[in-house]
């Protein structure tokens, strides 16, 4: 009885994610960790657990990265990187228009983790002038020829865009043409 709670969270997290959504392996992997647990394997179901948590983040990944327009006014997106490693999740490519000039998008936050924690912190500690975009909140700088923006979304994460080829009101200007609130609304 004791692992009881644990089949029916397991059971409620299968029933809750639309199948057209998560890959079979994940669904699947869940269904062996309750037969595990039902076993009394708890330490294998565990490991199965996290690994379904592991390719469930990855898909949450992938459909943030689906969202990041192809353009963005003259600029073309590049091939879009999703990365997950100690606690940090990161999603970025690089905006380029026909005059060779770049604005680099990036999106992080923790998928959890002090590693992600640590790096949602960095990331909302930059100074400069505050600013308002798509009804988010960040700041904006300009050091050393590199122009920055970042703004803190409602799901925790930082969307940071940043040029050294572009002035602060260039780059300003790819922010409000960015799916903003797309992106913070995509894997959440």
């Amino acid at each position: 009885m004791k692992h009881l709670p644990a089949v029916a969270i397991l059971a409620v997290l299968m029933m809750a994610a639309p199948n057209q959504a998560l890959a079979d392996e994940p669904i699947q992997l869940l269904k062996e960790a309750i037969g595990l647990l039902e076993a009394n394997d708890y330490t294998e179901a565990r490991e199965v657990v996290a690994i379904a948590l592991d390719q469930i983040d990855h898909h949450l990944l992938d459909s943030t990265a689906a969202v990041f327009p192809m353009k963005i006014g003259a600029f073309t997106r590049g091939e879009v990187s999703t990365q997950k490693a100690m606690g940090i999740e990161m999603t970025e490519c690089t905006y380029s228009d026909d005059q060779g000039q770049e604005v680099q998008v990036q999106l992080m936050g923790g998928g959890g983790g002090v590693l992600g924690s640590i790096a949602e912190f960095g990331a909302n500690m930059q100074g400069g002038r505050k600013v308002r975009i798509a009804g988010r909140s960040g700041s904006s700088m300009e050091d050393d020829g590199e122009a920055t923006i970042t703004l803190k979304l409602k799901n925790g994460k930082s969307l940071i865009f940043t040029s050294q080829d572009l002035d602060i009101d260039a780059v300003t200007g790819v922010a409000e043409q960015f799916p903003v609130a797309e992106v913070d609304e995509a894997g959440s």
